[in-house]
């Protein structure tokens, strides 16, 4: 084998790792970008969702926001994705609650007894 063989031998193999990793990291942030993609609107229906809940049965505050949390983590987890640091869901369903304030005042709430 000359020597340009073993050059090219080399550079082949470093070139087909190297677009194996990239493959790999593109697939990652893909699906990164859609979990973030679908978080938004998950959060929304899970807020609301909550809300209404707390139309019929006494619901703190922090009950619903649980509620909600879990509701978005389970949507995610049933369409194949997992989430490690569940203070991303956390801060989604805070923001969604802080963007649709004034649509979830027309759900009364029920008082507790």
């Amino acid at each position: 084998m000359e020597f340009n063989d073993v050059v090219v031998t080399v550079l082949v193999t470093v070139l087909t790792a190297v677009i194996t990793f990239l493959g790999s990291e593109i697939k990652k942030n893909v699906r990164a970008r859609t979990i973030f993609n679908v978080l938004e609107p998950l959060a929304k229906d899970a807020v609301v969702a909550a809300q209404k809940l707390g139309v019929t049965e006494y619901l703190s505050g922090a009950m619903k926001k649980n509620h909600a949390v879990q509701a978005v983590s389970q949507a995610l987890l049933d369409a194949g994705f997992t989430v490690k640091d569940e203070q991303v869901i956390v801060n989604a369903v805070e923001q969604a609650y802080a963007k649709q304030r004034d649509l979830l005042k027309q759900y009364p709430q029920k008082e507790a007894s």
